[in-house]
């Protein structure tokens, strides 16, 4: 079961004038064993990334990254933004 913590947005243009988003969320996951919880981990983070081009042709790509660290789930949403938008 998931249990919901926070969430941010943070926003920047790239060099090539790209909008990139990036909304992190934070959850709590626990497991529900004999009517008593027993925490998996302290919390882990969710990451939804969308790049959209401000200039024709329009796009927007999305991916995600999950991760128990911020920075990690920040890394891994990013690498598979690019992948995404190479293609």
């Amino acid at each position: 079961m998931e249990n919901y913590i926070s969430r941010e947005v943070k926003q920047w243009v790239n060099a090539h004038g790209d909008e990139i988003e990036l909304e992190i969320s934070e959850y709590s996951l626990s497991i529900y064993t004999r009517q008593r919880i027993f925490p998996i981990s302290d919390r882990y983070f969710k990451v939804i990334a969308t790049i959209c081009q401000e200039e024709p042709p329009f796009k927007d790509f999305f991916a995600t990254g999950m991760a128990f660290k911020k920075s990690i789930a920040i890394k891994k949403a990013i690498q598979n933004l690019h992948n995404e938008a190479a293609y």
